[in-house]
């Protein structure tokens, strides 16, 4: 008698070999038995006739790290057949502590709200390190397996004591190397950098190789948010060429599919033998934005307005010399603004229409009027960037980027406040993977490739152990999904003001033998981990 068994579904093991028809045995957490029928019975029975049988799908690139202490039970991913995520993404890291610290780093990059942050340095329960911030989640209880990455933007911001634009001098330089050692060595899986932020972008070649050296040394992976700044082609090589000198795994965060050329170097750069994968989103929308997140970001882009403050940037606003400062710096204020939408607004004569058509109105320029919504006294939700952005469009992916067997999916799904979803969400992330899979099968790509490169394939790069494949002795960590109808509303058809809408098609999950996710209805099983790097 197993535990557990999974029947007459198409079983696709995750090894890209072709699907088939057959039953799946669990018992205790890993998968006992695999084949065409198995004759013993199971306590607990699942029928997965029409469905295909798949292992969780391994989400690369998130920013998931500490949304348990708020909800473990992680629907949005258990909807999308995600049973693990990599943490710690774009340089943004949960050590080194005390919590405080962590919280103060976050909310200083515009990743908490000032209410969050006064909130969580109440309630987070207190780490100081990698095994702190392990006990802590597995005290909280999650549904998802989690691999975190140390972020580099942290740790320099904290021992450097802020946004410092210089290398580190030699102490800060080996307070950092102690730090990084340290989690490290209690199981942490890598690096992450951004080096679009403040103050990762601060760093030069030398630093991001002589970081990177050391992560290698543990086996782990580095991972980097490009510097866009000098080109997506030219932020891919300079990355790459950080792998070359350093030796370690590179996985290339959210590659933009504008660029073809950009994962041409990623596959040039894994055939000639460096270890290295590209995760990309598959479709965005601009992000929706409540107007004090907002002023965060713009204070998080800006090296001037940096240690001011969100007070600071309204302070900016206020005059002719700020307001240009405001322009420099903030990435809403490329464009024209017909693509920066209000669509909450306590004025609903404003409702739905673009700043563009708001100013054209008020016979004003356009920035002039997005820098007046911004500097008022009335609050909004701005859509900053609308139904389709244009680095990661609706239209899918070019035939090079398609046929690429080192891409993946990476949702970069957003912090965001599970307690107040309208402060900052966005509207096709939250559905990545069923996005992938069906762009990807309408160009012609067998549903066992598009598996295999968002299980094994990930798993085997990162040093995931026995999970990503069906097989016995692996984790049971599967997920049942029903393939015609696993699907995400596009931007036309989903409705803005539903900031959680989540994908339709899984209806099984299962996490670690426990099922966290039956016929589509949600389980708080809680039997996800924080698995360590060494963990076998």
């Amino acid at each position: 008698m197993h535990d557990l068994i999974i029947r007459n579904g198409c079983i696709v093991d995750g090894t890209g070999a072709k699907g088939f028809l057959g039953d799946i045995a669990i018992d205790g957490d890993r998968i006992s038995s695999v084949d065409t029928a198995i004759n013993e019975k199971g306590l607990k029975e699942i029928d997965a006739s029409g469905k295909i049988v798949i292992p969780g799908f391994i989400d690369p690139h998130v920013h998931e790290e500490w949304i348990c202490m708020i909800d473990g039970t992680y629907e949005l991913f258990l909807r999308q057949g995600v049973t693990t995520v990599v943490n710690g993404n774009c340089g943004h890291s949960i050590a080194p502590g005390p919590v405080d610290n962590v919280i103060d780093y976050y909310w200083g990059n515009g990743l908490m709200s000032t209410k969050q942050r006064d909130e969580y340095k109440k309630r987070f329960p207190q780490w100081n390190d990698y095994a702190g911030y392990k006990k802590a989640v597995e005290d909280k209880g999650t549904n998802i397996n989690f691999a975190t990455l140390l972020g580099h933007g942290t740790i320099r911001w904290s021992v450097m004591e802020g946004a410092c634009d210089r290398p580190p001098t030699p102490e800060e330089a080996e307070k950092i190397e102690g730090i990084i050692r340290r989690n490290m060595e209690q199981g942490a899986w890598g690096i992450s950098f951004g080096l679009d932020y403040v103050p990762s972008r601060y760093a030069d070649m030398d630093e991001l190789v002589t970081v990177a050296k050391l992560v290698e040394e543990y086996d782990g992976i580095a991972a980097a948010h490009l510097r866009h700044s000098i080109g997506i082609k030219e932020a891919t090589d300079e990355f790459i060429e950080v792998g070359r000198r350093s030796g370690v795994k590179l996985q290339v965060s959210h590659l933009k599919p504008t660029c073809p050329e950009a994962f041409d170097s990623v596959a040039k750069a894994a055939e000639s033998g460096l270890k290295i994968l590209a995760d990309t989103i598959p479709r965005s929308t601009g992000h929706c934005t409540g107007k004090a997140r907002l002023i965060q970001f713009i204070m998080a882009l800006s090296d001037e307005l940096f240690a001011g403050g969100p007070e600071g940037v309204k302070k900016a606003l206020l005059t002719k010399e700020g307001r240009e400062i405001v322009k420099k710096d903030a990435y809403i204020f490329a464009g024209d603004k017909s693509d920066k939408f209000i669509i909450l607004s306590e004025d609903p004569h404003l409702e739905g229409r673009s700043v563009k058509d708001i100013a054209r109105e008020k016979g004003i320029d356009a920035d002039e009027c997005m820098l007046d919504l911004i500097g008022d006294d009335n609050n909004y939700v701005f859509w900053l960037g609308g139904p389709s952005r244009e680095d990661f469009p609706e239209t899918g992916h070019m035939d090079s980027i398609v046929s690429n067997p080192y891409v993946c999916v990476g949702t970069d799904e957003i912090l965001g406040d599970v307690e107040d979803p309208f402060d900052w969400y966005e509207l096709q992330r939250r559905g990545g993977f069923p996005i992938f899979m069906q762009m990807y099968l309408s160009k012609g790509v067998a549903v066992e490739e598009i598996v295999r490169r968002n299980t094994s394939m990930v798993a085997r790069h990162f040093g995931i152990e026995q999970r990503g494949e069906l097989k016995k002795g692996s984790f049971a960590d599967i997920a049942v999904i029903d393939l015609e109808n696993y699907r995400f509303p596009s931007p036309k058809e989903i409705d803005y003001r539903k900031p959680l809408t989540m994908a339709d098609g899984v209806d099984t999950v299962i996490v670690n033998g426990k099922i966290t996710l039956e016929k589509g209805q949600l389980k708080s099983a809680y039997s996800g981990k924080v698995l360590n790097r060494d963990t076998k």
